[in-house]
C-alpha cells in the first residue's frame, strides 16, 4: 500500500514557488520526480525535505545527488555530507 500511495504522490500546493517556469498543474511525480527531487533539494526548506523523504527515501535522494546535474555544488556537497552514516564522516 505504501508504494501505491508513493507511485500517487500529489505535490503540495505550497510547493508551487519552487516550480515558477514550469505549469504546476501538470507536474507528475511519476514523470517529473528527478525534477521534483532536485528542485526541492535546492530550493527547499525543511518541510519541503520531509515531504520528498516521505515519498522517496534516503537512496533515491543519494541517486539524485549523484547523477543530478542541476544541483547547486553547495546543496549537492550538504547533501552528501548529510546522509553519510555517522560512522563514516569522521574517516
Amino acid at each position: 500500500m505504501l508504494s501505491e500511495e508513493r507511485h500517487k504522490a500529489k505535490i503540495p500546493e505550497e510547493f508551487q514557488r519552487y516550480f515558477w517556469d514550469v505549469t504546476f498543474d501538470e507536474l507528475s511525480w511519476v514523470k517529473n520526480r528527478q525534477f521534483i527531487a532536485e528542485r526541492l533539494l535546492n530550493y527547499g526548506g525543511p518541510r519541503e525535505i520531509k515531504w520528498l523523504l516521505s515519498y522517496t527515501g534516503n537512496q533515491f535522494i543519494k541517486s539524485v545527488i549523484k547523477n543530478s546535474r542541476n544541483l547547486n555544488a553547495k546543496t549537492k556537497n550538504y547533501w552528501e555530507i548529510m546522509l553519510t552514516p555517522a560512522n563514516r564522516k569522521s574517516r
